[in-house]
This record gives C-alpha cells, sequence and structure tokens, in this order.
C-alpha cells in the first residue's frame, strides 16, 4: 500500500480558461531504476518491469490501481466525503482487503517543511504543457512536471500535493533505494461503471484482515 502515498496529496489548484472536468482517469508508466548498482536494487528494480498505476476520481470518489512488475496488484477506494474506504492487495501469497479506518483521513501531512522551487523549463506531456517544479522535503527531492491545462473540479478530494500548482503528468523520486518515474500516458475525462469501480463491496475471493 505505501506506492500510493507518491500520489496522495491535498487540493488541486484550479486554473482559468479551460473546460471543467467532473471527473477523469489518468493512467501513469512507471519507471523502475536502482537508485546503486548493487546486486540487491538491481534485482528489485528488475522485479518490477512493466510497472503501471491507474488514477480515476470525481467530486468525492478515488481509486488507485498498480499493477508492480508482475507479482503484485494493490487498488485503494476512498470515499473522502462519508471518511471510508478498502485496500485490496493481490500477491502470491493471496488475497487480501483491508478497511481505511477515520484515523486514516484524519492524519495530518508530516511535511511540515517544504520547499518547492519553479524551474522556468517547459515540455508537452500528452500535447499538454508542462512546467517543471522541484519539491524538496525532508531532505528528498522530487520532480514534478505539471500542467495548468488540465481542470479537474474536484475541491474535496486528496490526490495531488497541494504544494505543486497545477495536475502532475510526470513526476520522480527515490525510495527505498530505488528511483520510480511515473508518466501519464492516458487521460480521459469519464468513467466507465462507476458504481463498479468506486465499489467497497469486498470482492469474492479476498480475506478481510483487521
Amino acid at each position: 500500500m505505501k506506492f500510493h502515498l507518491f500520489v496522495v496529496g491535498i487540493f488541486f489548484v484550479i486554473t482559468h480558461g479551460f473546460s471543467q472536468h467532473k471527473e477523469g482517469l489518468v493512467e501513469y508508466a512507471i519507471t523502475v531504476k536502482p537508485a546503486d548498482t548493487s546486486a540487491l536494487q538491481k534485482q528489485r528494480a528488475a522485479l518490477l518491469f512493466d510497472s503501471k498505476m491507474a488514477l480515476q476520481f470525481n467530486d468525492s470518489l478515488a481509486r488507485m490501481d498498480f499493477k508492480m512488475g508482475k507479482g503484485m496488484l494493490t487498488s485503494v477506494i476512498v470515499n473522502n466525503y462519508l471518511k471510508q474506504g478498502i485496500t485490496l492487495n493481490s500477491t502470491s501469497a493471496g488475497k487480501f482487503a483491508f478497511y481505511l479506518t477515520k484515523e486514516y483521513f484524519d492524519q495530518k501531512s508530516v511535511m511540515d517543511s517544504v520547499h518547492v522551487e519553479l524551474v522556468n523549463e517547459e515540455k508537452r506531456i500528452l500535447g499538454y504543457l508542462c512546467k517543471r517544479a522541484n519539491l524538496i522535503a525532508d531532505g528528498v527531492v522530487t520532480t514534478y512536471w505539471y500542467t495548468r491545462e488540465l481542470n479537474f473540479d474536484i475541491k474535496q478530494q486528496a490526490i495531488v500535493n497541494k504544494h505543486i500548482p497545477g495536475f502532475p503528468l510526470k513526476y520522480n523520486s527515490v525510495k527505498d533505494g530505488l528511483y520510480m518515474e511515473f508518466e501519464a500516458t492516458n487521460i480521459e475525462f469519464n468513467i466507465k461503471n462507476p458504481e463498479t469501480t468506486f465499489s467497497m463491496l469486498i470482492p469474492e475471493g479476498f480475506k478481510v484482515v483487521k
């Protein structure tokens, strides 16, 4: 479940001049490389080849699906209005479900000391003009390429870092000895089968862990 922390933040910065969208789907390809040359890190990075993430959301519901290599599938589904959520983990060891507690939603950000450097660099990702920002927190630098051309009207969501002045289409960081880069590969403005997508029912075959 820890991988979803890469994308959890606090609010979108709403921009002007573009039509607002009430919901969306953003898919990312995840590139994983060893942060050092040790055999262990190379092996870990190889196991996470072909990782992907899909983020779906509307004004109060969000779902993040992670495919980490070939061995792990993780889904995090939250209802921010009701403060309810579940995490579904499918690995070689089995299928497990966890309910997210009220404490999960009430927890405060630990990034009290954050510095953001806005860099005068631009490039296009999926046709959207993006600008670069470097976020430094706890000695860790994360590089974001964000756009202000995506105007999602989902102010109550908690899925984008509040310190970044736009929607991130590419970002990277180093965690647990691995370099991870997320880059958007597809954007859609509607959710197919939202009742199923955001369902809090535990799927058949999953064991609830308390």
